[in-house]
């Protein structure tokens, strides 16, 4: 008995040692990052050890930690958007913490900034295979846009019809069927479960860090929806200290320039308030946020009040580890514009839409975990939540439940050599809709993916990934697709990227394009069950070219060519419905260019897209795409003062389905800002579309009336 007890004694003292010499065996690095002209703190800079997993990104005062690093001699970076890589040589001992802080120069420059949607892992972007765009949080909080889509009609290749995103004229306009871009929140898809699309208004602009656009074939990677690219909304992080934001703008819309058009005397207003507060309460970083938007609109019954609560915690665990937990919520009621009363009237609604209203509303949460077993070998695992009641704008007295997305996944990332990195994981979704239009549905995916990176020298990369998804509608179909897709980029001379990628894409028709069947006595929208997967081969090719110190240009072509594309078609005796189109094909040239001049006070950022896209069988051109889309932003900065245009431009759409005879021309608007910071506040006054231009953004609805705000924001 006493041998016993010795001999636990003995285990239990060894495990007493062991685990005081584990706790002891790492060190940690800790900094801050700022800008090395103004002194600044960059928040949501990444400072990572280059051949690992090992990093971390700034909270809200630039500052950032990184723990259980093994002793040894690394090369630690820190890169942002808009600014150069630095880096350094640092040498970790056990048990020590060691500072390394970063000042980062502006660049026009495409860096090493990190970006994970192109690949599913930590990757340099100016070496991805995909193209692959950013926006950030500076160039947002400037055009101080109301929603995230509006923000992104300032990146390469996208335009905006109606309320639908295109990535290079993937998903033309359609105010039912789904979406062919997959949007993700910190990537967590959040496309409705029901439609298929995405709510931009379920996260506020002043929350988001950075937006990060990959374009081409996704589906090996991200599955259904991925068809024509991936937008990745990055939210903000918590600070370690005190922190309040806030932003106030308050404008008044102009007399539309056709005076017929003026449908009232009085003044037409709106307002935004936006309010974050951060703090680190112990382990836990803590972010919080409210915000309010509200609209009288510039037309009749276009109305509109909403309201965000966000909340964003996070905290390291022990053994290299950290939880996040995110949650949004938001909530809309307005007034319902679908169509002009007629175009002598352009502001005006039928009267049998008159004082017609409808509240909306969203929900997203999410668990992620992460786990750093190794320098070589982490795991993401996430849970999420995903319920949106958006309906559909035909007959509002139907009865909609929301539509519930349930998802899970768990990724592993590897590198079992330095030269390689790969990525293994397994996503399943289940969805659930009901509504007296389309029944009640229930649907699964479960889909494993592997993506490898091969650094097959420091001049060539190679990647290729692989995704088979198994979308079950429950009762009715089994559809699998496999989804491959390879890339490269080789640097041939110092400053010059050649990238290219082809792929495989799919994605699965829509609860509402299946079974929606819907209407009144003289229309009917009928249901097609029958409908096939869209599938489709994405190949593009591009050269990445920095010029100097202060400009890059960029250039790439792509081709892709699409089976059994779905799209609303309207037949002669006044019925619709979803059909497939045998093969379509979009071809174009991509071309974007950045200038930074006079000491980083004028800068030039200018993109064009130029795409030929038509049915294979008829020849015509598909529907609600333009053929060319530009943008044109120079911007001058003396000091604190900012001057700043934006020119947007979208030629003619050739083909239309519901009113063909309608006049219809290019998008030709301009934006002018003033901005002036002092301290931690800045100032602005802006003009959205300031020649007062008139356009439709889609069939019967105009582009909003020239409009005048002031802005007051600060950090505090």
């Amino acid at each position: 008995m006493e041998r016993h007890t010795m001999k636990r004694t003995y285990l239990i003292c060894s495990l007493l040692f062991v685990t005081q010499l584990c706790a002891d065996v790492t060190g940690r690095i800790t900094g801050q990052v700022i800008d090395k002209q103004t002194s600044e703190p960059l928040p949501g800079a990444n400072v990572y050890i280059e051949g690992t997993f090992i990093g971390s990104s700034t909270d809200l005062d630039g500052r950032y930690i990184i723990g259980a690093v093994e002793p040894g001699e690394y090369t630690l970076k820190a890169g942002y958007i808009g600014y150069k890589v630095d880096q350094r040589t640092i040498r970790i001992e056990v048990n020590r913490t060691e500072t390394a802080d970063f000042a980062l120069e502006q660049t026009a420059l495409l860096g090493e900034q990190v970006v994970v949607t192109g690949s599913r892992q930590p990757e340099n972007l100016a070496s991805a295979a995909s193209s692959i765009s950013i926006l950030g949080k500076e160039e947002m909080s400037r055009r101080n846009s109301f929603r995230i889509d509006e923000s992104l009609q300032a990146v390469s290749g996208v335009a905006i019809v109606g309320e639908n995103v295109n990535i290079r004229g993937g998903s033309g306009y359609n105010r039912l069927g789904g979406s062919r871009t997959l949007v993700m929140l910190d990537g967590v898809p959040i496309l409705t479960s029901d439609l298929g699309e995405a709510n931009w208004n379920i996260v506020p602009v002043t929350e988001v860090d950075h937006i990060e656009v990959s374009k081409g074939a996704s589906s090996s990677l991200y599955g259904s929806g991925a068809l024509s690219g991936v937008i990745n909304i990055v939210t903000k992080q918590a600070s370690s200290g005190h922190s309040f934001s806030f932003n106030q703008t308050s404008g008044i819309y102009d007399d539309p320039s056709v005076p017929q058009w003026k449908w009232t005397d009085d003044l037409l207003h709106y307002h935004k308030t936006d309010m974050s507060y951060s703090n680190s309460i112990g382990p836990v970083g803590v972010r919080l946020a409210v915000t309010r938007h509200a609209s009288t609109s510039d037309r009749e019954n276009g109305q509109f009040e909403r309201w965000y609560f966000t909340g964003k915690f996070s905290t390291a665990l022990s053994g290299s580890a950290n939880l996040t937990l995110f949650s949004t919520y938001s909530t809309e009621n307005k007034g319902l514009f679908l169509r002009w009363l007629e175009q002598d009237y352009a502001l005006n609604v039928p009267p049998v839409d008159r004082n017609n209203t409808v509240n909306l509303n969203g929900y997203v949460g999410y668990a992620i975990y992460n786990k750093l077993f190794s320098p070589t070998l982490s795991m993401r695992a996430r849970l999420s939540y995903n319920q949106q009641l958006i309906g559909i704008p035909f007959d509002l007295s139907g009865i909609f439940t929301p539509a519930i997305g349930l998802g899970g996944e768990m990724q592993f990332n590897w590198k079992p050599h330095k030269n390689h990195s790969i990525s293994l994981g397994m996503d399943y979704k289940y969805d659930t809709v009901e509504s007296t239009y389309y029944g009640y549905q229930k649907a699964n995916n479960l889909s494993p993916y592997i993506q490898e990176i091969w650094n097959v020298s420091n001049l060539v990369q190679l990647n290729a990934g692989l995704r088979w998804d198994n979308y079950i509608l429950v009762g009715d179909s089994l559809e699998t697709q496999l989804s491959p897709k390879i890339g490269f980029s080789v640097q041939p001379i110092f400053g010059t990227i050649i990238h290219g990628s082809i792929g495989r894409a799919f994605r699965a028709a829509t609860v509402v394009e299946r079974f929606l069947a819907a209407g009144s006595t003289d229309f009917q929208w009928l249901a097609n069950p029958d409908l096939t997967p869209e599938r489709s081969t994405l190949f593009d090719v591009g050269v990445r070219q920095n010029i100097g110190e202060k400009a890059y240009a960029e250039v790439a072509y792509f081709y892709n060519t699409y089976e059994n594309l779905i799209e609303p078609t309207l037949f002669s005796d006044l019925t619709a419905q979803f059909v497939n189109y045998p093969q379509a094909k979009i071809e174009g040239v991509e071309t974007e260019f950045r200038w930074r001049l006079w000491r980083d006070r004028l800068r030039l950022n200018v993109s064009a897209t130029w795409m030929d896209h038509r049915e294979l069988e008829t020849g015509q051109p598909l529907p609600y795409r333009p053929n060319l889309i530009a943008f044109v932003a120079p911007s001058l900065w003396i000091g604190s003062l900012g001057v700043e245009l934006d020119f947007r431009h979208m030629s003619r759409i050739q083909r239309v389905a519901v009113y063909p005879l309608d006049e219809r021309v290019p998008t030709n608007v301009f934006d002018f800002r003033i901005m002036v910071k002092w301290s931690t506040l800045q100032l602005q006054f802006l003009i959205r579309n300031m020649l007062n231009y008139n356009y439709t953004v889609s069939e019967r609805v105009l582009g909003e009336i020239r409009n005048f705000a002031v802005s007051i924001s600060g950090d505090f």
